[in-house]
């Protein structure tokens, strides 16, 4: 197979777009990353329901990829989250650091509902995770691993955001 000289270039093209996103950290990442979603149109009765269908949307991406910056269900950690959230109509930060200090209320690892953001790190958010549920999480954990599940103390606390209610 011979590919012509305009799909050679725009592979290249493509192959040099992700390496430089790679070496983005996320905390040089656009706080202000426009991200267009139409929520879904669902009515949910109680929150509990609601809670269980951002985690049920969230699951569906379970072995997406890791990649800095971006801005498709293909991201990094605070980006998974806030496009998660974006589906159901909630405007969360593109950065870690904004998911702990912006939107939503502060509670405790034993306050955590599915649903609830985790942050990690010991003096500032450089990490955040979706909370699923019996002390698992979802979350796109790097490069080699994308997005996966696991248990929710791997790290430490630094502190969990309810979004929701």
């Amino acid at each position: 197979y011979a590919k012509t000289l305009e799909e050679e270039a725009a592979e290249l093209a493509a192959k040099k777009a992700l390496e430089q996103r790679q070496h983005v950290t996320e905390e040089q990442a656009a706080e202000n990353t426009v991200i267009t979603v139409t929520p879904p149109s669902g009515v949910y009765s109680t929150n509990a329901e609601l809670r269980s269908e951002i985690v049920a949307y969230a699951m569906q991406f379970l072995g997406n990829r890791y990649v800095h910056g971006g801005q498709s269900l293909g991201t990094d950690c605070s980006g998974f989250t806030s496009l998660i959230y974006a589906q159901f109509g909630y405007s969360v930060s593109r950065t870690p650091a904004g998911q702990l200090s912006g939107s939503g209320r502060a509670i405790s690892y034993s306050e955590a509902q599915p649903g609830d953001i985790i942050c990690y790190c010991s003096r500032r958010c450089t990490h955040v995770a979706l909370y699923i549920g019996d002390g698992q999480i979802i979350h796109a954990a790097n490069t080699r691993k994308g997005v996966v599940t696991q248990r929710a103390d791997y790290d430490n606390i630094l502190g969990v955001k309810n979004i929701i209610d």
